[in-house]
């Protein structure tokens, strides 16, 4: 195996002991240096991968993939393996998956991700301003002249906005749940972020590509929290917990 940091210097020329070599004319020759770092890994063209999983049926990000993210069907892509047939990342793959805290992480159930939380926070205000709608209302059939006056009307108004918004907090909170909760030790091999502008603010989603037992990888969208949750750096093992192409959370192993 060849080693990663070379140095190249003109054929004849001595060394000097410095980043240069003396060449025969008495003028110093630059020497060229070989950063120390593995081979890149052998990258699938993301324009040959399928565009729906032939295990689930469920479509599939325009990316190179190796696992569907839904039902973990092999689809025979990017591998992560480097043009020396080892992925750069076994060895600490293997440390993890022997590792004394790996089933206590297996076992663990992580809080819901940022949809999950919206559509609880949709719920309870449709109950709040159901509340207040059908108070309003009775106030108006009570006090205010009966069931056809202006304060009655306003309370049913109110309340059918609650109504709407709990129909609408339940459908975003099944939503977010309905792919099956997955648990996988693996390592964050590399991540990218896309902007998203809207208005005067805007948010940003993070995409952490993670590399699993046996070399197979996956891509998976990490919504951003804003400054108070940071996103998770590269080169991080522990344990994947997705749902579909979400990561919900994932759970740092030091090995």
């Amino acid at each position: 195996m060849r080693s990663c940091c070379q140095t190249s210097r003109p054929r004849g020329a001595p060394a000097t002991g410095r980043i240069g070599f003396q060449a025969s004319n008495g003028q110093a020759a630059g020497a060229t240096l070989q950063p120390c770092v593995p081979a890149p890994p052998a990258m699938a063209d993301p324009q040959t991968a399928p565009k729906t999983c032939p295990g689930c049926g469920a479509k599939l990000p325009d990316v190179a993939l190796s696992i569907c993210p839904y039902c973990v069907t092999p689809l025979g892509l990017d591998t992560g393996k480097t043009e020396e047939g080892e992925s750069p990342f076994a060895g600490r793959l293997q440390r993890l998956l022997a590792h004394a805290d790996l089933p206590d992480a297996m076992a663990w159930s992580p809080p819901e991700g940022p949809e999950f939380i919206r559509g609880g926070q949709l719920v309870f205000r449709g109950k709040l301003a159901l509340t207040v709608g059908a108070l309003a209302a009775l106030a108006g059939i009570v006090l205010a002249g009966g069931p056809a006056s202006v304060v009655a009307a306003i309370g049913y108004a109110i309340a059918l906005g609650g109504v709407w918004l709990l129909i609408q907090g339940k459908r975003v909170t099944q939503a977010s749940v309905q792919a099956e909760l997955l648990r996988r030790p693996g390592v964050i091999a590399d991540r990218r972020s896309e902007t998203n502008l809207k208005g005067l603010g805007g948010s940003t989603d993070y995409y952490f590509l993670i590399e699993f037992e046996g070399g197979v990888r996956g891509e998976f969208l990490w919504p951003g929290r804003g400054v108070n949750e940071e996103p998770y750096p590269s080169n991080l093992p522990g344990v994947a917990y997705t749902r579909g192409v979400e990561l919900v959370h994932f759970k740092h192993i030091r090995v």
